[in-house]
């Protein structure tokens, strides 16, 4: 019976989780942005990703990694591999652009809207509709939270911010934890980029996200990663942990870093969130 809940709850997860890859997404395009820092191409050298977009979309922003139109998001994706077809993907097609990068488009004119607000692309860009977004911001026992700032040991993170992306629907304590108000099995995850540009060797550092239950005073490491430490450790990187946990009523749930003096905090680019499956 405790095998056959578990599996239950295992394929509950993977179909629950699909429904937040799409703002996930975004939130990747951006880290990408920052991580590459990509510079707007020149005018004269701006090229279309795919003949269909030249055909019907005017207004467009290039960058080298990423094209944004009005409804479709693409991004250079050659990591992937050449025999990669869309199929296999999230994408709804992988295109070769005429420079010769292999280009993967989502077609989503609310994400695109997101994504041009986000990186500020377009002086003239209308206000994001936030109603698009119901269906992330209104789901029950749910958060996703952007970093706000650093106050000594620990990370302010706010459900505020213009593109209507952030919301909480638990309470948070102190601007840095999340209360569960209902018992049950969650996803959580969270982003954290650091910058190691300012030093000669990047130093070891630690992220976590944490779980107390103040009933029992119980303190709990949910899930652990870290970076750095070699000499071939990139100078920029991206800690992103996510997983599957049961909480309880009153659980409070935080992320951690032991070292604040390497995060990056560019806009949206560290993130953390929750929900309950």
């Amino acid at each position: 019976m405790a095998r056959e809940t578990c599996v239950l709850n295992t394929r509950r997860a993977l179909c629950s989780s699909i429904g937040i890859n799409a703002i996930l997404f975004t939130v990747l395009l951006v880290l990408q942005y920052v991580q590459y820092d990509i510079k707007k191409d020149d005018d004269n050298s701006m090229q279309s990703v795919t003949e269909q977009f030249s055909a019907t979309d005017q207004s467009k922003n290039y960058y080298s990694d990423l094209s944004v139109s009005n409804d479709t998001i693409c991004v250079d994706c050659r990591y992937l591999g050449k025999n990669i077809s869309a199929e296999e993907t999230l994408y709804n097609r992988i295109s070769i652009s005429k420079n010769g990068s292999q280009m993967c488009c989502l077609e989503d004119k609310s994400l695109a809207s997101l994504v041009r607000k986000v990186l500020k692309i377009g002086d003239g860009e209308k206000p994001i509709d936030k109603d698009s977004f119901s269906w992330w911001r209104e789901r029950p026992n749910s958060a996703h939270l952007y970093l706000k700032d650093l106050y000594r040991t620990q990370l302010h993170w706010t459900a505020t911010e213009e593109t209507g992306s952030a919301f909480s629907n638990l309470s948070i304590v102190d601007q840095n934890k999340l209360v569960i108000e209902k018992t049950g099995h969650y996803f959580v995850y969270a982003a954290v980029v650091f910058d190691f540009r300012t030093v000669t060797k990047v130093p070891q550092v630690y992220y976590n996200i944490t779980g107390f239950l103040p009933v029992i005073s119980r303190f709990t490491f949910v899930l652990m990663g870290k970076y750095g430490g070699s000499p071939f450790s990139e100078k920029r990187h991206t800690g992103y942990l996510c997983g599957i946990s049961e909480f309880y009523k009153g659980h409070q749930i935080s992320v951690s870093v032991n070292d604040h003096s390497f995060i990056d905090n560019t806009p949206y680019a560290n993130f953390f969130g929750i929900f309950k499956l």
